[in-house]
């Protein structure tokens, strides 16, 4: 038992999860290795994004009868600024692999805020069509 304790504790150690927000530079490293990281990043935002979607969509319907509300939703959609229409059966290995070789091509821009870097590769990528 004190040996899987150990080997639990030690394996939680070292475990690659840094404490701070992602930023281009962490996300970059990863990119040379297994990606492991920045699949993982990814997946999470995305998960992220189809919540607030989500959510977003439920108030507006709970809204209905208020016109106010309605314009309410209506400008907080617009402050998101983006919205992404992802195809079935994209991965979040593949975006990944856009997002570093974004990464690579602009290496002045990965200091920034790995939230910021993965909503420009997705949007300039998956911007839904106007209706």
């Amino acid at each position: 038992m004190p040996g899987i304790l150990i080997a639990t504790l030690l394996a939680t150690v070292a475990a690659k999860a840094p404490m701070e927000f992602a930023s281009g530079d962490l996300l970059f490293s990863d990119c040379g290795g297994s990606r492991q990281f920045v699949t993982g990043y990814v997946s999470g935002w995305l998960d992220k994004w189809n919540r607030d979607e989500f959510l977003a969509r439920r108030a507006l319907a709970d809204a209905v009868p208020s016109s106010r509300a309605m314009v309410d939703y209506a400008y907080f959609g617009k402050s998101v600024g983006v919205n992404i229409c992802l195809p079935a059966g994209t991965t979040a290995i593949a975006i990944g692999d856009m997002l570093c070789r974004f990464l690579q091509d602009n290496p002045d821009i990965r200091g920034s805020q790995g939230n910021d870097l993965l909503m420009t590769v997705i949007a300039s990528r998956y911007t839904c069509p106007v209706e």
